[in-house]
């Protein structure tokens, strides 16, 4: 007996042994391709840095740094996540001397595989207060940093040990430098050029996932829209919203028009039903016993081809006023969020679902 049951565990042994060379095998056949040779990376970020067109006075100070992949979290760690939500492919650091001053300018290049993707990532960093500047595809600056977007890569240039005010004119020319090298040049991504063109500068973001949406404007902990890294949105607000402290001016973005663009039909409606299903509960939720008639809130809903339109209102009579509005047409989900006047959304996402039909 005990040499059988010996027999069988050695048996027993060997098929778990070739299951997993053989699962090795499989995974390895899975590996992604193996990185650029050392000649073909350094090509490609010669072809973008300023390297051959260096502006007159600076130098390259020390060796360019490449963090490919996830190596990108070994470079700028806990901000990396924020690029992983696009198409990340690599980053190049470089570090230039003045020639004449104590001054250093690091230049941060980060391929984004997509021309979309280097606006996406860039407009993650712009916002409503942003200094825009006219360098490549959009660019905004301060007196010691400057972003920029330009063909598939973002870039972020920082000043070090300038005097005051003294670091904007290099700044500028390694900017303009580095727009020069990328050729081609590109467009904003085709959801953007859809928006109606009065938005705030400053305040479009192109996204793909639920964070990068969260992060400039929480809809909620659950990924309520089913966003993923296949899905295409873009928000913009219309209106802006001043509000003074004794400190400072801060500004809030108001009548943010939203598009959102699903592989097809199915996977809108079944985002629409979730989303729907969330902005029911909020509604319901604010109705609760006890809660200010002006907090509470009701949800409406119209379900009819070609184009099914929901609204959420918040208050009761005359202080009942519309605050978001939501439209599907075909894999498209949009409309508006921070409504302050109906007539202004509706006429918005009148002229979004005009341009959706071209």
């Amino acid at each position: 007996m005990r040499s059988k049951s010996l027999k069988r565990a050695v048996a027993l042994s060997l098929i778990c042994l070739i299951g997993l060379v053989l699962l090795g095998c499989r995974e390895r056949e899975e590996e992604p391709a193996a990185p650029e040779t050392e000649e073909e990376t350094r090509a490609a970020y010669k072809a973008v840095l300023p390297i051959a067109n260096l502006p007159a006075g600076w130098k390259l100070s020390e060796s360019v740094k490449v963090y490919p992949g996830k190596k990108l979290y070994d470079s700028i760690d806990g901000a990396a996540d924020r690029f992983f939500q696009y198409d990340f492919r690599e980053q190049y650091v470089a570090t230039y001397a003045s020639e004449n001053s104590e001054g250093k300018i690091q230049v941060e290049v980060y391929d984004m595989g997509t021309p979309d993707d280097a606006f996406g990532i860039f407009s993650c960093h712009d916002n409503i207060l942003s200094r825009h500047t006219k360098v490549g595809l959009a660019a905004v600056m301060s007196e010691v940093n400057l972003d920029l977007c330009q063909g598939k890569y973002f870039t972020r240039l920082q000043a070090f040990d300038f005097e005051e005010g003294e670091a904007e004119t290099p700044l500028l020319a390694f900017a303009e430098a580095i727009a020069e090298n990328i050729k081609p040049g590109a467009d904003f991504p085709d959801l953007v050029k859809r928006l109606p063109k009065e938005y705030v500068e400053g305040t479009v973001l192109y996204f793909h996932t639920h964070p990068t949406l969260n992060e400039r404007r929480y809809i909620a902990e659950e990924n309520v829209l089913n966003l993923n890294e296949n899905t295409n949105g873009v928000l913009a607000a219309y209106t802006s919203e001043e509000r003074k402290t004794e400190d400072m001016t801060l500004k809030f973005e108001k009548d943010v028009l939203y598009l959102i663009e699903y592989r097809d039909k199915d996977e809108a409606r079944s985002a629409r039903t979730d989303y729907v299903k969330h902005l029911r509960n909020l509604a319901d939720n604010s109705r609760a016993e006890g809660q200010p008639e002006s907090e509470k809130m009701f949800f409406t809903g119209i379900l009819q081809e070609p184009m099914e339109i929901f609204q959420l209102y918040r208050g009761r009579g005359r202080e009942m006023h519309l605050v978001m509005n939501i439209r599907v047409l075909r894999n498209y989900i949009f409309g508006v969020w921070d409504i302050t006047d109906a007539e202004k959304a509706k006429n918005m996402v009148k002229t979004l679902a005009s341009n959706l039909r071209r």
